[in-house]
């Protein structure tokens, strides 16, 4: 069914597109124009929310006050007009959208987490009310493939220190253990320490939104693990994760338009010792994921690190990733508030989603 409205963000403003290996979309008005965040010294992400990555937007004043099950457009989208009459059926993804959230596990992460997990139900909702039928898939990957935490097992005689609830009885599955296949189960501190409920997929759907906790427990991936955010991406995006018989089966449709989340630190040396890849081939797997189709996708970015600026370092990828998409806003993981970061993706995301081709 057509959406109730096709909303046109009056911010945002004609597209300069940042990164390399562009090809042609099916738009036919300009996405966003993006830029990278200031460093945590420039004091661009003070503690008022306010968004510094998308050029000629105010994000902080349109985020929805409604309460968790409702949302009106006005509210969240106060700039918005309605829907113009364009005659004859309309195409758009007509609220078929997934939304893969790649999630890091790094011990720095668990304010991040909650912060995300707050602004997350009134994201979903902005989107959800403008379409009769929101056909969603919703998958949180964590950026690590071990799912014990060290040091919870070796306490399993007892209480684990870091983690109480640690579930020391519990085999973890080969999918649990698999880069990129989508969190079910989150174990260690910071999280939950009980399966979250989902058990036909490794993912949500539109069924699953109005489930309590549900979303909260899939989120809250917790604080022990490595950050190799990348190769999660790369892994939760594959053929042989979404394809028959893989962990992720059916997430990634042809069909719909997909929402791309990261949130974490910038690489570590560390990290990239110990990641696959450059940015450009992280970026291709997505790209590839939707056909080559680079309209078909929408990227936000919450990360931090003070070189996260316009930079040729081939070390720093996932700065130089979110923003190498046409329509994406990258923004600094030490908000206060990610709720205006979320708000002005939920305006790309509609914008996107009822312009969208399928292929």
């Amino acid at each position: 069914m057509a959406p109730r409205s096709l909303v046109v963000a009056a911010s945002l403003v004609g597209l300069a597109c940042n990164g390399p290996g562009a090809t042609t979309t099916s738009f036919t008005t300009a996405p966003v124009v993006t830029t990278r965040p200031d460093d945590t010294t420039s004091g661009s992400t003070s503690a008022s929310g306010g968004s510094s990555s998308t050029s000629g937007s105010s994000t902080g004043s349109g985020s929805a006050e409604s309460n968790s099950g409702t949302s009106t457009t006005d509210a969240a989208f106060p700039d918005m007009g309605m829907q113009p009459d364009f005659g004859g059926s309309l195409m758009g993804c007509k609220g078929k959208i997934d939304f893969l959230f790649v999630i890091s596990r790094t011990g720095v992460m668990w304010e991040s987490q909650e912060n995300f997990v707050k602004a997350f139900p009134k994201f979903i909702d902005a989107i959800r009310a403008q379409f009769d039928d929101f056909d969603v898939h919703i998958m949180v990957v964590d950026s690590s493939q071990e799912w014990t935490v060290n040091e919870c097992d070796k306490q399993c005689n007892g209480p684990c220190d870091i983690a109480p609830g640690y579930p020391c009885k519990y085999f973890p599955s080969a999918c649990d253990e698999t880069m990129g296949a989508g969190t079910v189960y989150n174990a260690g501190p910071y999280t939950e320490n009980v399966p979250c409920g989902l058990d036909e997929h490794r993912y949500m759907t539109a069924e699953d939104l109005d489930t309590p906790g549900l979303f909260e427990c899939l989120a809250r991936v917790g604080t022990a693990g490595v950050n190799m955010m990348g190769d999660a991406l790369v892994a939760a995006v594959s053929p042989e994760l979404n394809g028959p018989g893989g962990c992720n089966e059916g997430f990634i449709r042809p069909n719909a338009l997909l929402v791309l989340t990261m949130i974490g630190p910038e690489d570590s040396a560390v990290d990239v010792a110990n990641s696959k890849g450059t940015w450009q081939q992280w970026r291709q797997a997505v790209v590839d994921a939707k056909g080559g189709d680079e309209s078909a996708i929408v990227a936000l970015g919450i990360i931090s690190g003070d070189d996260c600026l316009p930079n040729t370092n081939p070390n720093i990828r996932l700065c130089e990733l979110i923003p190498s998409f046409p329509n994406s806003l990258l923004e600094h993981l030490t908000l206060d508030d990610y709720g205006p970061a979320f708000n002005e993706t939920a305006k790309m995301a509609i914008d996107a989603c009822s312009l969208f081709i399928p292929g």
